[in-house]
């Protein structure tokens, strides 16, 4: 699904600024304030936009983030990943095409570095795994860049794979699905179908 001129300047503002209202992002744009609310739902419910925050500094706190490089087999790393991900400590986690997980790691006392090292060797899945302190941050932006052309990656709705492009939109009881062809719509509309009579 490609988005337009306008869906780009929106999110380059929001990207700016996430605490703008509607009314301040609909004067940046030069578009009306309800075009504003209804392209960002849009891109809120299909997950352009996770969320709003504010981006604190750890190290200004007194925490100390630590990357942690993690080796797994190609067929544990999912499972190695979300187990380590629901840790309080893990900030963030990538998966890597080299079966190597990323993970961001902040921590308010440094016996909670070995803690959570010694957690780690308990996980019999993983291989091996390398840790670095952070001790200078040269640029910390957000991934995501805005730029014009911009087209969104979607989950079809009915087999959920992703694709890019147009795919096809389908309505079902007012309200739109997505999905990647006309094969996969045919199939979510006699699937709801079926799940309508039976009802």
């Amino acid at each position: 699904m490609q988005l337009d001129e306008t869906d780009v300047h929106i999110l380059r503002v929001l990207h700016e600024n996430g605490r703008l209202s509607f009314k301040q992002i609909a004067d940046k744009v030069k578009v009306s304030v309800p075009t504003v609310s209804s392209k960002i739902a849009i891109l809120e419910r299909l997950g352009v936009i996770r969320g709003y925050s504010v981006n604190l500094d750890p190290e200004r706190l007194g925490e100390m983030s630590i990357m942690v490089s993690v080796k797994a087999r190609p067929s544990d790393l999912r499972n190695v990943a979300e187990r380590l991900a629901q840790d309080d400590h893990v900030r963030g986690a990538c998966i890597l095409s080299n079966c190597r997980l990323l993970l961001v790691c902040t921590f308010t006392e440094p016996f909670l570095v070995n803690d959570f090292m010694i957690r780690m060797g308990e996980v019999p899945e993983i291989m091996e795994y390398e840790a670095g302190k952070v001790i200078g941050t040269i640029r910390d932006e957000p991934r995501a860049l805005i730029k014009p052309g911009l087209s969104m990656v979607m989950d079809c709705a009915f087999c959920h794979e992703h694709y890019r492009g147009q795919g096809v939109k389908v309505k079902l009881d007012s309200k739109d699905y997505f999905v990647r062809c006309s094969t996969c719509a045919k199939a979510l509309q006699e699937k709801f179908s079926r799940m309508k009579a039976s009802a």
